[in-house]
């Protein structure tokens, strides 16, 4: 029987414990996704649209350009990051 270690973190501590290795079997729960990288960007005024009032956003400034991105929009699978650029920077937007 092969062993590996397995590490595990804990409040911080370390937890080292022998794991054999027929034991890890990672399973993909869902299907592989491209990443978005060039989200379609409306003016605050057209937010509207498709953000209501009471909706909570992830708003970011950089460079004195400012990006909001809709909490409800970042919350599955397929958009749970946005690669974007504001101010002239690369960022990755994640909730």
């Amino acid at each position: 029987m092969k062993w590996e270690l397995l590490v595990c973190v804990v409040a911080g501590w370390a937890l080292i414990a022998p794991a054999a290795a027929e034991e890890f079997n990672p399973k993909r729960v869902v299907k592989r996704f491209d990443p978005i990288r060039n989200p379609k960007v409306v003016p605050a005024g057209e937010a509207g649209k498709f953000v209501r009032d009471d909706e909570l956003i992830l708003g970011v400034v950089v460079n004195e350009e400012a990006r909001a991105y809709p909490i409800n929009m970042l919350t599955n699978p397929t958009r749970e990051i946005i690669n974007d650029r504001v101010g002239g920077r690369a960022i990755a937007a994640t909730w």
